[in-house]
């Protein structure tokens, strides 16, 4: 297998490039380590939802998130929803902004071996240091490898979640492993699907009006709709999925619960983006906000002065079948 990394440009901006025989991933350390294509080259297949009309530019620091691009796929660290630090120690009550600050701020780039890039962040609000390696490990397997350390005298609770904009287009489904049979909403209830705290079955529901939905399918986005919702957090699935069903392509995240214990899904059916999007968003907090995830004791905390690491796997596919184990 042939591996390599090599500059390149998104949108004019400089960006970093790694790929294989079959894949191709680019992403843009300046702009939050975003990654911006995920690409099969063998027929064109583009996983990773793009800008469409809106301004592609730097993101300010403290910027709202759906206000942006809206493209790519963005690391969410140490928070989602904006709220107060709840950690202990001088820090406690620091704003922490939307969506973070990881994607707002620039990360320092190395190629650290034969076809692998490492990406590293320097806190802000908070004192961490936060790098993500990523490489192609198989023709179908890219790794990435997140270490966090705690540069602080107290403990710091933090979320970290993937947060792509997979382009589900009119043939998307979400994958989830048999154990999840009920998901909760987490976004207010004027987006439709109830208060906070929700429950539905999984896959399939009734809706707050009385209608039979399939949570797992991706609709149009003339929609105009959208949903956030979590697996239970005492499940703790080790992948989600998803699947294009008309063409088979099918991608798949893999992950420790250990490291990684909990697992979010964000649909948006033309609510915010111009494109239908399915992204299983891998996290270490239950749920968005840390501050709630802290009083509710669902969250990661990583201890004084220590070191933490996580990887995230994502296996591609074209056979139509992503669930691990069966042929």
């Amino acid at each position: 297998m042939s591996n390599s990394v090599a500059h390149t440009t998104w949108h004019e901006i400089v960006a970093w490039a790694i790929e294989n025989d079959t894949h191709r991933m680019v992403m843009v350390p300046g702009m939050g380590a975003k990654i911006v294509s995920l690409v099969d080259k063998r027929d064109g297949f583009e996983w990773v939802v793009g800008a469409g009309s809106r301004p592609v530019r730097p993101v300010a620091y403290g910027a709202l998130w759906h206000e942006q691009d809206m493209a790519g796929w963005d690391e969410m660290f140490p928070t989602i929803i904006a709220c107060p630090y709840p950690g202990p120690g001088p820090l406690h009550g620091t704003p922490l902004p939307d969506h973070g600050e990881a994607w707002t701020m620039p990360w320092a780039a190395e190629q650290t071996g034969e076809g692998e890039l490492t990406l590293t962040l320097t806190g802000r609000a908070l004192p961490y240091r936060l790098t993500r390696r990523a490489s192609f490990t198989a023709p179908n397997t890219l790794r990435l490898s997140y270490t966090l350390v705690n540069l602080s005298s107290d403990p710091m609770p933090y979320i970290w979640a993937a947060h792509p904009q997979f382009a589900a287009g009119l043939d998307g489904e979400i994958v989830f492993p048999a154990a999840v049979t009920e998901v909760i909403n987490t976004i207010p209830e004027s987006w439709g699907w109830g208060p906070p705290e929700t429950r539905f079955d999984w896959p399939e529901a009734t809706a707050i009006d009385g209608r039979r939905v399939r949570l797992d399918k991706v609709g149009a986005p003339a929609l105009h709709q959208a949903r956030k919702l979590f697996a239970l957090p005492q499940v703790r699935p080790s992948w989600a999925a998803v699947l294009r069903r008309t063409s088979g392509h099918w991608l798949r995240f893999e992950w420790n619960p250990q490291e990684v214990p909990y697992l979010g899904l964000w649909v948006d059916e033309g609510a915010l983006n111009h494109e239908a999007v399915g992204a299983p968003e891998p996290t270490t907090g239950w749920y968005d906000n840390l501050a709630l995830a802290w009083e509710k004791h669902e969250v990661t905390v990583v201890p004084a002065g220590a070191t933490q690491a996580w990887t995230l796997t994502l296996k591609l596919g074209t056979d139509g079948n992503p669930v691990p184990g069966q042929a």
